[in-house]
């Protein structure tokens, strides 16, 4: 989405671009652009000069939107120690803790759009590495066997 978005264009951009640029295994890239298409974010273009597009302004979808398109929110709103039975009237033992730092993250990842990124993108910060960090989460969490 930051690629996309950063290249300003109205010409789709075509996944193995895509996947070249930033180094993305072009199978993982295509699942992860049919979950955007599939939230309304991307529109795919097919045929000859076919692509991606984003299909809303990048100042109207948060990171949050983003994250979960791709990865849902299973993960950000069930308990940390993955107990069985675990909310505000059954807390586990690190409920509390985690409800605040669940809270501020998602204030955060609420707070920030597509275009803040493709700002800071410009600005020659490295915003890329919230890509490669989401992508390292998951390979984790795959080895970990958590969804």
């Amino acid at each position: 989405m930051i690629f996309i978005a950063s290249l300003n264009t109205e010409e789709p951009v075509l996944a193995k671009q895509i996947a070249g640029a930033l180094s993305i295994p072009r199978e993982f890239l295509n699942k992860v652009m049919q979950r955007l298409v599939k939230a309304g974010f991307l529109v795919s273009v097919k045929g000859p000069g076919g692509g991606f597009l984003l299909a809303k302004d990048p100042k109207d979808i948060t990171v949050f939107d983003i994250v979960k398109a791709i990865d849902g929110v299973e993960w950000f709103d069930s308990c940390l120690l993955r107990v069985g039975r675990c909310d505000e009237a059954n807390p586990c033992v690190v409920h509390e803790f985690w409800v605040k730092i669940r809270n501020q993250v998602r204030a955060i990842l609420d707070h920030e759009s597509l275009a803040d990124l493709v700002k800071e993108l410009r600005n020659g910060k490295r915003v890329l590495q919230f890509a490669e960090d989401f992508i390292l989460l998951k390979k984790i969490k795959t080895q970990m066997g958590i969804n």
